[in-house]
């Protein structure tokens, strides 16, 4: 049912705003209080929706009679400092506040808009006797004045302290002032020029280290806003599943008939039709009554406004399909003075930090899901390309990732860019202890990070516009030069995409992960297709450079345009007169090529193998393949073409880097097809309606497997000959931002291979996967002969140990190596785990110690760990007869040794 929002707003302010309104008080309140005119005389007054007298760091806010408990909306944003200038904070769940007088003070409560019931209701007595607002702060009256019967507080007594709930340290009142204060007409914006100061703690380092000078007193400027609820009319839309949105979500404790009592807005501007017409498929446009309007600000640079500007108005082409001509308007501010952190303005601004990103919160009113305001932040970190990949191989707080770690968290979405309060105290340094979990398990996975608009789609197109830019320069026999400018064609194609990405989370949709797998990977360089279609389903994706290899015509880099899931999901938010059967039928649509969706819960908890960040194709295996190859293309050269005449050979290693980065997600690209199984959110009755679940083909898995096998678990990904890795250097500056000691050695091509060799082992012998093995196995297709998790053990074990004679006597296939000994290591630890009722792999010197702590290993994967040992000992053994160099025999000795001690406590175990 579709409710009007005057209604549902007087449901809500009964049941969930229970607070009765007080009248100022009537015993002569102008004597009982100091003189109003001597408290504000001097004061500069600023008229609006609160009127306010500003008087050296005081701000005496006159509250009306009429203001008292009513709701207000509190958006907070860091407007400048600390490396998070810019930031919207508490988007993810709106604060609504409300002042209430209670004797000579006065309350300000932050409400509960979680819940909510019929009013009169026994689910709303018991909504009221169980859940409350907060108190957050009480301000003393400081005046009464008669004319307006208005009670008077002092603001600087509120937010010169942690109102925000930063948690980075303690705000010092002597040192904080108010920087900026602006009443208007339906909100105020407040900008306290805070100082922050503390001893630094340890705990996580800052980022970078270099946004914060000192310390001991660091500048910060936090934007508060008060906010009325918006006007009555707005009609809520009920989210869908099969469609990708933001939500807001109440739990309606009257709700009758359904499976949870829970209410799901889809978050959405109001747009309506300026006419007020109905609108049918292929009807008259009209404008809306009041457009969406973004302001470019004038920090964006000049050659990047026109690709800024096509990459907002690119949505005004699925507004189109549903009846609204120029539903978004772009300006460029010249002159204008406005705030960005004004909820009155939705905008695009360029800032600067180390850490590249870009993000595009949108706020929604809490009790509708209406969007209210939308600010989009472009680091221009993304678009200082080829130097710079270091810093892509950093987790969010800074500190050192080893590459394919990095890799494999991306793709699993473990590394979501901070929520900014998290980066805030990492920049300045606090004790751990006060910073909150980063996404990554339990329900961070699915926090509001990954739910409410924060992404790296840009921080890690960066490594893609890095890999392009070297093809390019292979294929066109040019070299990277010192200060050479990307290709305009391959910047602005990579803007154009981000800010089409970014402007699609303020309209209000999620990620879609599995829309690069729209086209063909043999379409994707035709631009007679793409031009049209573009390169995925939706923008809403991380969507890789789209690369050609040699012989093949260069297409897009970048999509160029909305993907039909775009379009297809502004039908169902904004269609202006949709029915509640008409937009079952536009969700019911879901089975069609090109809207199948997947989004960031999908990427963690579905073994869908076409979920992914950064692939590209309908068959991601293909592009994992292909990327491989080109990396192997692109070695040979390398040095030669990072490195022109008079530089040293510090882009070397930064390529380098990229081309491990490529092999690394490869490799997990294709681990993901083990065990997999394609996941829909088709519902019963749907056309074409596919199953939730239908397991991967098991010639695809085992095509995956192989891949893994030959390319990925071998002595290197590709040659690395003495000469080359003599040349990946750095540029040797030590300094503040430069820490040359990261890169004074030679190249860890070793370190990394080993890396990647440990990503693809935890995702092949991981419990969750092994166990979907088996149940995909009992799932398949009738005609099938499924994969068996007996075959991922012998290829692993086959991969790793070439190096021993076979069980037929014949001699080894390979020498040992480096490589291979690291490799065998850490695959017969997992073995020694999985054979004892371990996940974790560990070393072998605490294995014994952590023995007794249960996984839920599969049965047969213990007994086949145990058979493959036991394999590998026999192996082993024959080896040592032959073999005569010394590094190998202590390594085969030790191998023995250790898989000796699990034989042995594997059957002294209890349980199975």
């Amino acid at each position: 049912m579709v409710l009007r929002c005057s209604a549902f707003a007087a449901v809500l302010l009964s049941a969930v705003l229970p607070i009765a309104a007080q009248a100022p008080p009537t015993d002569a309140p102008e004597k009982k209080y100091p003189d109003f005119a001597t408290v504000v005389k001097g004061a500069k007054v600023h008229d609006g929706l609160f009127t306010l007298h500003q008087k050296d760091d005081q701000l005496f806010a006159e509250i009306q009679p009429q203001q008292f408990d009513k709701p207000y909306l509190l958006p907070i944003s860091i407007a400048q400092g600390a490396g998070v200038g810019g930031t919207t904070l508490n988007f993810d769940e709106q604060w609504v506040i409300a002042f209430k007088k209670q004797g000579d003070k006065v309350f300000v409560v932050r409400k509960n808009v979680r819940f909510t019931a019929k009013p009169g209701s026994p689910e709303a007595k018991a909504l009221d006797t169980t859940y409350s607002d907060s108190v957050l702060a009480t301000l003393p009256i400081k005046a009464f004045n008669p004319l307006k019967g208005s009670i008077v507080v002092d603001w600087s007594q509120l937010f010169f302290g942690d109102f925000a709930d930063l948690q980075a340290g303690f705000i010092d009142r002597e040192r904080t002032t108010w920087k900026q204060v602006k009443s208007f007409k339906k909100n105020v914006e407040l900008q306290v020029a805070a100082t922050i100061v503390g001893a630094r703690t340890g705990g996580i380092a800052p980022s970078g280290g270099n946004e914060v000078i000192d310390r001991r007193g660091v500048g910060l400027v936090i934007q508060y806003g008060l906010v009325e609820l918006p006007e009555p009319g707005y009609v809520v839309r009920n989210a869908d599943d099969r469609v990708g949105h933001f939500n807001t979500v109440l739990k309606d404790f009257s709700k009758d008939g359904s499976d949870a009592p829970f209410v799901r807005y889809v978050n959405r501007w109001r747009l309506e039709r300026a006419d007020g017409s109905p609108w049918k498929s292929g009807g008259k446009l009209v404008p809306p009554k009041k457009k969406i309007v973004f302001w470019i600000e004038n920090s964006v640079p000049d050659e990047y406004r026109a690709a800024v500007r096509e990459g907002i108005l690119e949505w005004n082409k699925a507004f189109e399909k549903v009846g609204f001509r120029d539903a978004i308007e772009v300006r460029q501010q010249e002159g204008e003075e406005f705030d960005p952190e004004d909820v009155s303005y939705a905008t695009f601004r360029w800032i600067a930090s180390e850490v590249p990103y870009a993000i595009g919160p949108s706020r929604a009113n809490p009790y509708t899901g209406e969007i209210l305001d939308a600010d989009i932040l472009f680091d221009a970190s993304m678009v200082r390309v080829y130097k710079g990949e270091s810093r892509l191989f950093r987790d969010p707080t800074g500190k050192a990732l080893d590459l394919p770690s990095s890799i494999q968290a991306s793709q699993r979405g473990l590394t979501l860019p901070v929520e900014p309060l998290q980066r805030l105290r990492a920049n300045l340094g606090w004790d751990d202890r006060t910073h909150r979990a980063l996404p990554g398990d339990g329900e961070a996975k699915s926090s509001s990070t990954a739910r409410h608009g924060y992404c790296q789609c840009a921080s890690q197109k960066t490594a893609e516009l890095g890999l392009a830019l070297l093809a390019a320069s292979q294929q066109a026999g040019t070299n990277l030069k010192e200060g050479d400018k990307i290709p305009e064609e391959l910047m602005i194609q990579a803007v154009k995409e981000t800010v089409m990405h970014e402007v699609g989370h303020t309209l209000g949709l999620r990620h879609n992960f599995k829309a690069s797998t729209n086209l063909r990977n043999d379409q994707l360089h035709d631009t007679a297709i793409t031009s049209q279609k573009g390169l995925v389903a939706s923008v809403m994706d991380y969507n890789p450079s789209n690369i050609a290899r040699k012989g093949t015509k260069q297409g897009h880099y970048f999509t160029p345009t909305l993907g039909s899931y775009d379009y297809w999901a502004i039908e169902y938010a904004y269609h202006p007169s949709a029915t509640a059967e008409e937009l079952n039928a536009i969700a019911g649509r879901v089975a069609e090529p090109g809207l199948t969706y997947g989004t960031d819960e999908d990427l963690y908890d579905t073994p869908d193998p076409l979920v992914n960040q950064w692939d590209l194709g309908s068959d991601p295996l293909l592009f994992a393949k292909d990327r491989v190859a080109l990396a192997k293309e692109l070695v040979p050269e390398l040095a030669k073409r990072t490195a022109g005449k008079g530089e040293n050979y510090a882009r070397t290693r930064a390529a380098m880097n990229v081309l491990f980065n490529q092999v690394g997600n490869a490799g997990y690209l294709a681990s993901r097809y083990v065990g997999g199984a394609a996941y829909h959110r088709d519902h019963s009755g749907d056309a074409n309606a596919r199953d939730p679940f239908v397991p991967v083909a098991a010639a695809k898995q085992r095509e995956a497997l192989d891949f893994v096998k030959r390319d990925i678990l071998t002595d290197g990904p590709f040659e690395l000959t003495p000469e080359l890795l003599r040349k990946v250097g750095s540029d040797r500056w030590s300094h503040w931002g430069n820490p040359a000691a990261d890169n004074a050695k030679l190249y860890p091509a070793i370190d990394k291979t080993l890396e990647i060799h440990r990503m693809v082992l935890d995702e092949l012998l991981f419990s969750g996967t092994l166990n979907a093995v088996q149940a995909t196995a009992k799932a398949a297709a009738a005609d099938e002969k499924p994969l068996q998790i007996a075959e991922i053990f012998r290829a692993i074990s086959d991969a790793s140990f070439t190096d021993l004679p076979g069980s037929d006597g014949k001699a080894p296939a390979a020498k040992s190596s480096i490589v291979r000994r690291n490799l065998q290591r850490e695959y017969v630890s997992r073995l020694a785990m999985l054979s004892l009722g371990k996940q974790s792999a560990v070393n072998f010197s605490t294995l014994f110690s952590r023995f007794g702590n249960g996984s839920k290993i599969p049965p047969d994967a213990k007994a086949l760990a145990r058979l493959h040992l036991k394999e590998i000992a026999k192996g082993v053994d024959a080896a040592l007869k032959t073999e005569t160099d010394d590094t190998a025999k202590a390594h085969y000795e030790d191998l023995k040794e250790q898989i000796a001690k699990v034989l042995v406590a594997n059957v002294s175990s209890s349980g199975p």
